[in-house]
């Protein structure tokens, strides 16, 4: 199966289901009491993490996720069922961006970790609900609201310990077989890396037997210049070294290793100059094709850098245990460095928009239930504050309950509010394309 670490997806979760408008009936009674029931709510779209996926591919094929409406309410206070939720399972390491927004919205790092990524619908309230003293027999309900939709953006960023950070052919892919129980593919060319590959390495003591200490390494495809701008397969898989604890840079002592390493660091810190932050070492390989004398000199020459510099030879296993030791030494605590390294999550709180009253002079009345006198209309348009969603929940019974809203928005201190802006007595109040008259509730008593 091919590697895949990226990949766009558009959700939308099911709509709440409306409430219903219905009245009892009986036998023997002729005007029963309203009944209606709620609506359900609708399904939610939701990310889960898993083992055994090591990429995103298993999705492809299926970009667009769509979660069932919750039913209608009904008569006799019967609630309409909740849409199902909808699971997308994805590796553990996946990250979801809102395409739209740029803001992360899931982050699963551990497995069965869950998040909502569209949230459905809230289902609307039957007749019953509003039933008051003054209001025995509404004939009104309220709409389910619709579900979320967006378009996101998957990233898969690889779970690791530990990365193996070189360039082509430095030996990273030895060097993991060595160290761990991996098997990647090994050859004397570039890029025989063409997926990351993980590893798992073992604390040993000092007879050479297991304990119970470990950590993951991974193999990270070979960058080469230009990798932060696209070039090559750097790009790809950039973004996986941001989930290590602790790098290894693997260079070539044959090669021009400073020269390598000041690339290398040059290529991170272009994609993300926080990557050169993270704990370091440097393994330099291939020894056993050079002398002592010059292998000393290219560690001093390193020193430059102020990290380790630990000799190894993946082929002949000169400093592997040495190498183990280090890396065991200065990996940073995991919860810690998780603490530390936690992405910011958008918040599944709703904000409501700012109260906002707007004044404009219409030339003519228009709507139901304006009286226009010929002189030009007086509007105040009303939004944010969370009117505008309330009158759309009521749109297919605004007749009906214009009294019951009109209640609403005097508890909520819109009355106040529109008579602190300058609304007079008899001027138009627009809420979406809802109108009504503005009265003064102080003159009327």
């Amino acid at each position: 199966m091919a590697f895949r670490d990226v990949l766009n997806i558009e959700v939308a979760a099911g709509n709440g289901g409306d409430g219903s408008m219905s009245f009892h009936r009986a036998k023997y009674m002729e005007k029963g009491g309203p009944d209606g029931g709620h609506g359900g709510r609708g399904g939610s779209i939701i990310l889960r993490a898993i083992e055994g996926v090591e990429s995103l591919e298993r999705l492809v094929g299926r970009r667009k996720f769509k979660a069932p409406n919750g039913a209608y309410g009904e008569g006799r206070l019967r609630q309409g069922g909740d849409g199902e939720d909808v699971f997308i399972d994805v590796p553990v390491g996946t990250t979801a961006f809102d395409e739209t927004t740029g803001k992360v919205i899931a982050d699963l790092v551990r497995v069965g970790q869950e998040k909502v990524i569209a949230r459905g619908g809230f289902g609307g309230r039957g007749n019953s609900t509003f039933v008051s003293s003054t209001r025995q027999a509404p004939r009104f309900a309220e709409l389910g609201t619709p579900g979320q939709k967006r378009r996101v953006r998957l990233e898969l960023r690889l779970i690791a310990d530990v990365g193996l950070v070189g360039y082509p052919n430095a030996g990273k892919s030895s060097l993991l077989a060595a160290l761990s129980r991996a098997n990647p593919a090994i050859a004397d060319y570039p890029f025989t890396t063409l997926s990351p590959i993980l590893g798992v390495v073992d604390r040993v003591d000092a007879n050479g037997t297991p304990v119970d200490e470990r950590f993951t390494l991974a193999d990270i495809p070979g960058i080469i210049e230009g990798a932060s701008e696209g070039k090559g397969l750097g790009l790809e898989f950039l973004r996986h070294i941001s989930r290590t604890r602790l790098l290894v840079y693997v260079l070539d002592v044959t090669r021009n290793p400073v020269e390598e390493l000041r690339q290398l660091q040059g290529e991170l810190r272009a994609y993300d100059p926080t990557l050169l932050d993270q704990v370091s070492l440097i393994a330099l390989n291939k020894v056993e094709l050079t002398d002592e004398d010059l292998a000393a000199m290219v560690v001093d020459e390193l020193a430059e850098f102020g990290l380790p510099v630990v000799q190894v030879s993946a082929k002949g296993g000169e400093g592997l245990p040495e190498l183990r030791e280090a890396i065991f030494q200065m990996l940073p605590d995991r919860e810690l460095w998780a603490q530390n390294n936690a992405l910011e999550i958008e918040s599944d709180t709703v904000r409501e928009e700012p109260l906002r009253i707007e004044f404009r002079i219409d030339p003519a009345a228009r709507g139901v239930g304006i009286i226009n006198d010929g002189q030009p209309e007086r509007v105040w348009a009303v939004h944010g504050g969370g009117f505008e969603e309330r009158i759309v929940r009521f749109s297919r019974f605004m007749d009906e309950a214009a009294e019951y809203l009109g209640n609403v928005f005097k508890r909520q201190g819109l009355y106040n509010a529109l008579k602190r802006a300058g609304a007079r007595e008899g001027d138009t109040v627009e809420i979406g394309t809802f109108r009504f008259e503005y009265f003064d509730d102080e003159q009327q008593r």
